[in-house]
């Protein structure tokens, strides 16, 4: 395949990438709510109630031409809505690039298979962050539809999302042509229950050591049960190597987080949340004391989806200067 045709897929690749992320808006809006359908019913602008017109919803154009207000009333329409179309656009086109791009897939099935893959995980990914952050929960619809997802993908494409398959001992006591299968259902399986079963003896080991903090926020567990399904779903699809990965990066991210809200509080003098109009600058900014785990868990599994090489680099790098020369 040529160089401008490989470019032109990862541009179309984007802009299908914006028009889903104009759908993930109305999941994340709409999702949370119970009352609402996702194929039903025309986006209305939040001040009038009127229905919004097709040529005024086509992803980030609109948005900028109408200068982010509602066309009839002039009420502001959060900038949030482009953002998101814009991060979908972009990790599909990422996707993408990195399909077109690896030498490690030669078959152009399995490339594509792949994409297919990672596009809907970065949409159920995208849906779940945004989400956790306005209401700090994860839906079970999307955990548990991706959790079996996950499995049936595993077990389906082994050689795609795990690699080839290895010449273990269990395996020879299935037939050979299920040995792929096997092999990638057990991967799965392994991803879903250890980031699972890790999750929730850190919630228990967490809540025991920080009990008066939980009390005194009125939180009855520090890992939320969302959480633990949350990453069982994305270990589904990342395997037991991924799944640690995911967690390594996701704790950083917290980490990094959590030093840059430290440094704003030294500057302002106060927590941040307590800055005059902190509600209007958005939820984010306001719940900075308590910042749910699921946009973090979020960030590593793309980290892994996009960058799993350098990861396996970095802690490669970071556990040899424990071994010392060789």
């Amino acid at each position: 395949m040529d160089e401008s045709r490989r470019q032109f897929y990862v541009f179309v690749a984007g802009l299908f990438g914006l028009t889903i992320g104009s759908f993930l808006n109305v999941c994340i809006f709409r999702l949370p709510r119970n009352c609402m359908s996702i194929a039903k019913g025309r986006s209305k602008c939040p001040g009038c109630r009127e229905e919004i017109a097709w040529f005024d919803n086509i992803p980030v154009v609109s948005w900028l031409i109408l200068g982010g207000k509602c066309r009839r009333c002039g009420m502001g329409i959060s900038p949030r809505y482009m953002l998101i179309e814009l991060l979908t656009g972009a990790l599909f086109a990422w996707a993408a690039y990195a399909q077109l791009y690896r030498p490690a897939l030669d078959d152009g099935v399995q490339r594509v298979t792949l994409f297919v893959i990672q596009a809907w995980l970065i949409c159920a990914i995208v849906v779940q962050t945004f989400v956790d952050i306005d209401w700090e929960i994860l839906l079970d619809e999307i955990n548990w539809s991706g959790l079996a997802f996950g499995l049936i993908a595993g077990a389906a494409f082994p050689e795609v999302l795990f690699g080839d398959v290895p010449r273990s001992r269990w395996l020879q006591s299935i037939p050979q042509d299920l040995q792929g299968h096997a092999y990638g259902l057990a991967q799965s399986a392994i991803g879903a229950g250890v980031g699972a079963a890790v999750m929730w003896a850190v919630g228990v080991v967490g809540y025991a050591l920080f009990r008066r903090r939980a009390q005194r926020l009125k939180m009855d567990t520090a890992m939320g049960l969302g959480d633990v399904k949350y990453i069982a779903f994305l270990g589904a699809f990342l395997g037991g190597v991924g799944m640690g990965l995911t967690f390594l990066a996701a704790v950083f991210a917290g980490a990094a987080w959590g030093v840059g809200r430290a440094l704003v509080t030294l500057r302002l003098g106060r927590p941040p949340e307590t800055v005059p109009d902190a509600q209007r600058l958005g939820p984010v900014w306001c719940r900075l004391g308590k910042v749910p785990f699921g946009p973090f868990l979020s960030i590593g599994a793309l980290a892994v989806v996009f960058a799993r090489p350098q990861l396996m680099q970095a802690v490669d790098a970071y556990l040899g200067m424990f071994r010392g020369p060789q």
